[in-house]
């Protein structure tokens, strides 16, 4: 008797029957500053993640160590392995210890759409959209580098960008203090016209007394949104910003707990989970139900490389809440990535397919798993393009420490 004879679909049989034990979690760095995770299984598929590279040795050394926390293990049992992983020691939480379950998570739902050859999206659901809205950050030094940024992105076929135009900012500026913020937002404005969206991230450099002063000086140059008008440690700093401008957060909350604290109520009007961070996939797509019962819309961070950009597009495809995409590789990696003034020059494609912009969106990923295959030997052939950093360090003029 057949599986469907006995009322058992033939995907959920494949995969009650198949038992496939991981061989191998490797890291893999990639330039410019990428750690991707490559896990093997015994019979022979392989799946990538992508854990933040920011924290690039403290991260490499627990990947290091995960390989054999989960050999041996059943790869279609993502959620029990993500567990051992988040809660498997007496510590929880934090982003060392979150970007190695994520990345490993992203892995193993890679492997799971791969083994049933249908894309993520599928497995969560379905798609609710056929193609995703996308943007990237501008890069510059000045109002005019800012713009001409700009400009390479519209030439790059977007209408949506963001730009970080925040320095170390006093806690109690002055008008003049904030100028230099102003002046590049209306450099990017006038160069792009009223149609783009831009949006402004001020990177949490602000206290609230410093954003309540520099929001409405925003307005007229009618911001998409504003990321991190102060850090979210908690909700309570956000609360005290009184704008009708949509404000959005989320890219350094660790925990479902610190998102809901923003949504319950809503503070911002976007959330920004970090797929590298928060757990995975499973996790955003939790964190977007929850924005979607608050009204709040759902846009994951993503600084990273394509294989994170892939990860989050299976979320865009599959959550009713996502609206918008950052990404910064739509497939490109290596030195320089992102020049001031200009839009992407990578040196090599690291996916054999990079993903394409039309009219400012990218289509849902259509092949099995996150719809990626990572070129392997391009890494390796680009290996001395590996050129990772740590953010810097600024000070104000008294020396004391200041936001980056």
């Amino acid at each position: 008797m057949s599986n469907l004879a006995q009322g058992k679909p033939d995907a959920e049989a494949r995969l009650a029957t198949l038992v496939s034990k991981i061989i191998s979690a490797r890291l893999l760095r990639c330039p410019p500053r990428w750690l991707l995770l490559r896990i093997e299984c015994e019979d022979g598929i392989i799946g990538w993640g992508e854990a933040i590279g920011d924290l690039h040795p403290e991260v490499e050394a627990g990947i290091e160590n995960v390989e054999s926390r989960i050999f041996g293990l059943d790869s279609n049992d993502t959620s029990a392995i993500v567990e051992i992983l988040m809660k498997g020691r007496f510590w929880r939480d934090g982003p060392v210890l979150n970007t190695i379950a994520s990345a490993v998570e992203m892995a193993l739902w890679d492997i799971k759409g791969k083994r049933l050859g249908v894309p993520v999206w599928q497995l969560l659901g379905g798609k609710v959209r056929d193609k995703v809205l996308i943007y990237r950050n501008l890069w510059g030094a000045n109002p005019e580098e800012f713009a001409n940024s700009a400009k390479a992105a519209i030439a790059e076929g977007l209408i949506a960008m963001k730009v970080s135009p925040a320095l170390a900012t006093p806690a109690v500026p002055s008008a003049a203090d904030l100028q230099n913020i102003v002046a590049i937002v209306a450099a990017v404005r006038a160069a792009v016209g009223p149609s783009i969206k831009v949006a402004i991230d001020l990177h949490g450099r602000l206290t609230p007394t410093a954003a309540r002063r520099l929001i409405p000086m925003l307005a007229e140059y009618d911001p998409w949104f504003i990321e991190e008008p102060c850090l979210p440690d908690d909700s309570s700093g956000i609360r005290l910003l009184d704008t009708d401008l949509p404000l959005a957060t989320g890219e350094r909350l660790l925990t479902l707990h610190q998102f809901k604290q923003h949504l319950d109520p809503p503070c911002v009007d976007i959330v920004q989970p970090d797929l590298s961070l928060v757990g995975g996939i499973s996790a955003v797509m939790l964190i977007g139900e929850l924005a979607a019962m608050a009204q709040v819309s759902l846009a994951p961070h993503c600084p990273y490389g394509p294989v994170q950009t892939a990860a989050s597009l299976q979320v865009a495809a599959a959550s009713a809440a996502h609206q918008m995409q950052e990404v910064q590789s739509l497939g490109g990696a290596g030195l320089p990535g992102a020049r001031a003034g200009g839009g992407w020059e990578w040196s090599f494609n690291l996916l054999k397919q990079p993903f394409i912009v039309e009219d400012g969106y990218v289509a849902v990923p259509e092949g099995a798993g996150l719809g990626i295959e990572v070129d392997e030997d391009a890494i390796a052939a680009h290996m001395d393009e590996w050129n990772p950093h740590a953010p810097p360090i600024w000070t104000h003029p008294d020396g004391a420490f200041a936001e980056w």
